[in-house]
């Protein structure tokens, strides 16, 4: 939710009903004003219809605004057209009387209490559509500031749970960020362990807003708890598909990648989630570690797999959501795991903060994203890193 933002689908039907009623005593005045400009000198019905009309159509068009939003002249320019054209038979079916030359003093006084009803008219519409406004804007006003300040309270729970990541842990070092398209994200990293063996994972949980920022805390104290039990790596993902299923909706899901450390060598694992991309040092080349399991939380029993494999000394892991993935450029290309093995190749040997904002930066100028964004960076570390690392450290 990029900065709060406000949806007319969950506006109360109260609110919206004397919104646009304010709308319709506003602009029902254009009928009385135009009135006023032929001296009265129309019939009653023409008169009727056309403040109803222009009350009328300026509440489809605003409904017309809402549904429609960044595309809005999509409705408005043909119901512009629609109301034109009614106006005009209203007009042709019930013309304006002849100005008369010489008015006696009943028409004189006639047309001074019909202008004069005219005024009263839009005086008392203007004040009663700035009554209505002014209630709505009290009412959704609060509602806004409510909805807000728990919205900055979330946002504020988020950061506290997906903070950055940047540490060594034996003979690895990581790094890490999680950047939400709103206050509050469903993405999610972290990274648990010691120097006799570590779990690096990075989990997205489909959908936006409140309800995934709750699930992916669920996703983290499960996962924190297994972890810390001395359970293994490899019945991790079992065990949050095991606690997940039963308590989110029925709709949702969480996919998920893991790297760990075990004191045996490493051992990763995937959930319905991109693979994790492994460059090699040594030659320089970029290879896809995969494994097909279902997301967690799609079937309630499912077996998960995890596979093993070795590193060598300067070679990098990266851990990657759809966010970075799914941006798209004005040709709708994706920036696809070719852009991110496009950054990852050039900048491999910078350390790691500048490699993640290198491959985060060549995402953005790809295109907008829609998305949370979430990038975890591993490295086993060998002489050569550890002195560029430190060399890196006196620049700074």
């Amino acid at each position: 939710m990029r900065a709060f933002s406000y949806s007319w689908d969950r506006v109360p039907r109260t609110s919206l009903a004397l919104f646009l009623a304010g709308v319709f005593c506003l602009f029902s005045t254009v009928g009385f004003v135009g009135d006023i400009a032929v001296l009265g000198l129309q019939p009653k019905i023409r008169l009727v219809l056309s403040v109803l009309v222009s009350g009328g159509f300026a509440m489809v068009y605003a409904v017309s605004g809402f549904r429609l939003r960044e595309r809005w002249w999509m409705g408005v320019v043909p119901l512009f057209i629609v109301h034109f054209t009614v106006q005009n038979q209203i007009a042709r079916h019930w013309p304006s009387w002849p100005r008369p030359r010489q008015m006696d003093a009943d028409a004189l006084a006639r047309m001074t209490d019909r202008l004069g009803s005219d005024g009263l008219a839009i005086v008392f519409a203007t004040v009663a559509g700035y009554i209505c406004f002014l209630i709505f804007s009290i009412t959704e006003g609060r509602r806004y500031f409510r909805v807000h300040a728990e919205m900055e309270l979330a946002a504020e729970i988020h950061r506290v749970l997906v903070p950055p990541i940047t540490t060594r842990l034996g003979g690895y070092e990581f790094y890490g960020r999680s950047q939400p398209s709103g206050e509050v994200g469903g993405d999610l990293i972290d990274l648990v362990g010691d120097d006799r063996g570590w779990m690096a994972y990075i989990a997205d949980v489909s959908g936006h807003g409140v309800a995934p920022g709750v699930v992916m805390a669920m996703v983290k104290s499960t996962a924190r708890a297994e972890l810390t039990s001395g359970r293994q790596s490899g019945q991790l993902l079992a065990r949050l598909n095991a606690v997940l299923y039963p308590l989110k909706k029925p709709n949702m899901f969480v996919t998920m990648a893991y790297l760990a450390e075990n004191g045996q060598g490493l051992e990763f694992a995937l959930a319905g989630h991109p693979p994790i991309l492994h460059y090699h040092a040594g030659s320089g080349e970029v290879s896809e570690l995969q494994c097909s399991n279902l997301p967690v939380g799609i079937v309630e029993q499912t077996p998960f797999a995890a596979s093993s494999f070795t590193a060598g000394p300067g070679d990098t892991f990266v851990l990657i959501t759809d966010g970075l993935l799914e941006i798209e450029d004005k040709a709708g290309a994706e920036f696809g795991m070719a852009g991110v093995k496009a950054a990852l190749t050039q900048h491999a040997g910078q350390p790691l903060e500048r490699l993640w904002e290198s491959i985060v930066g060549a995402a953005q100028q790809h295109g907008k994203a829609g998305d949370d964004q979430s990038l975890l960076l591993v490295r086993r570390r060998s002489a050569s890193t550890d002195v560029a690392s430190a060399a890196a450290q006196g620049a700074q």
